[in-house]
């Protein structure tokens, strides 16, 4: 039921409209509600209400100069695109640049007496931008090939230097940091900041880095654990055997690491949970009264487990829905191997006692995928494992599955 809620949502509820303004081409501020998408490429177009319960208008770059949103800032701009191929199969043999000129969206990454821009196309190219006589100037970066020893080699047309160079030129130590500056958005950004920090001027904005955030809390609840064994021959005794459901407690502890794009729905969920189970089974071969043998097993496992799972939230009114999948790696804290065969051969009884199974792992390692609503602090969830179970015998395969139903506290 609440993979389906969840994909309803998914499949109707993708706005997102938060505060925001939009600059007309007439100059106009409008203020409002703009639908937030937060990806990494740069929008072509924004989707703008005066009040919330307005209709949406589509707003691009022939209607608006500038828009803000989330704690972006994204400005219309006339600019230079580089159009060579960038894939190393395909790069050219000149460092010649080949541009072309188009409209777009820019990011702003700082604006003040110098500030820099960046767009991100569809095909997830990259390009950095500086504002000189209210124009925008494309900082040149370009690999290509050239000749040397009678082989290819790839060569950098690094011209973006020499133009920062030029452009931060009031700031006497600026050039011992370009020879570390790479064509990359987070190495532009330090340089930037290194220009503000040691000139007379002040960033009038600069784009805060989204920031990586954890949730650490509890868990507590019950599993149902299946067993089952499979075997050819020799494992009669716990192939044929059958195995009630075992149902223990389990808790443990977890971190949530939310990752900052995507308005926070994707995290790398982690657990360190405590569980147990509990199976006895018996097997019995009969001939007659009188010639008979009963095997019991008694097969208990105690694990610490690690899971690691990417887990999406979904907002659904005031708490979020979940789905998450991942891997589990179990390892054996305490165990009970142990068969009892019970026989009798007319007039002679006979008890012996050993090993249920000589080749166990330590180790078990599984799958999982789940469900689960979040209100406030509290979680609740349902989940499913598959796991190879304790045999490491070659004619011997275990398998375990597991459904968990936990309930999770927030610190």
């Amino acid at each position: 039921m609440l993979i389906g809620l969840l994909t309803f949502q998914l499949s109707f509820s993708q706005d997102n409209y938060i505060s925001g303004y939009v600059i007309k081409s007439s100059a106009d501020t409008l203020l409002g509600f703009i639908n937030y998408k937060d990806k990494e490429v740069n929008p072509k177009y924004v989707q703008f209400k005066m009040r919330i319960d307005d209709n949406p208008i589509v707003l691009n770059t022939n209607d608006i100069n500038e828009f803000s949103v989330g704690g972006d800032i994204y400005v219309k701009g006339v600019v230079e695109i580089e159009n060579s191929p960038i894939k190393t199969e395909r790069l050219e043999e000149n460092n010649r640049v080949n541009l072309k000129i188009d409209t777009v969206f820019l990011q702003t990454l700082f604006r003040g007496e110098k500030s820099l821009f960046f767009y991100k196309n569809q095909y997830g190219r990259e390009y950095f931008y500086i504002e000189q006589n209210n124009k925008f100037e494309l900082l040149i970066y370009k690999r290509y090939y050239k000749r040397g020893d009678n082989k290819r080699l790839i060569a950098e047309n690094n011209r973006y230097l020499s133009q920062l160079s030029l452009y931060l030129n009031d700031c006497e130590k600026i050039k011992s940091r370009l020879r570390n500056t790479t064509y990359k958005k987070n190495s532009l950004i330090r340089l930037f900041k290194y220009y503000y920090q040691n000139s007379s001027f002040d960033a009038l904005f600069q784009k805060e880095k989204k920031k990586v955030k954890t949730e650490i809390g509890i868990l507590s609840g019950v599993s149902l654990t299946s067993l089952n064994f499979t075997s050819k021959h020799s494992f009669e005794y716990l192939s044929e055997a059958e195995y009630d459901p075992s149902v223990n407690f389990s808790a443990g502890l977890f971190i949530d690491v939310i990752l900052p794009r995507n308005h926070e729905r994707w995290s790398i969920n982690n657990e360190v949970l405590f569980s147990t189970y509990k199976f006895t089974g018996s097997y019995k071969e009969y001939k007659n009264e009188s010639n008979y043998t009963n095997t019991i097993t008694k097969i208990c496992y105690s694990y610490i487990r690690i899971n690691n799972m990417i887990r999406y939230k979904y907002p659904v009114g005031n708490m979020f829905v979940y789905v998450n999948a991942g891997i589990s790696n179990a390892f054996s804290v305490d165990e009970t191997n142990y068969k009892r065969v019970e026989s009798k051969f007319y007039s002679e009884d006979r008890i012996d006692e050993d090993l249920a199974m000589t080749h166990v792992r330590k180790h078990e390692q599984g799958y999982i995928i789940g469900a689960g609503v979040k209100y406030n602090k509290l979680s609740l969830e349902i989940r499913y494992e598959g796991a190879n179970g304790m045999s490491e015998h070659k004619g011997l395969t275990s398998s375990v599955k597991r459904y968990f139903f936990m309930l999770g506290y927030k610190f």
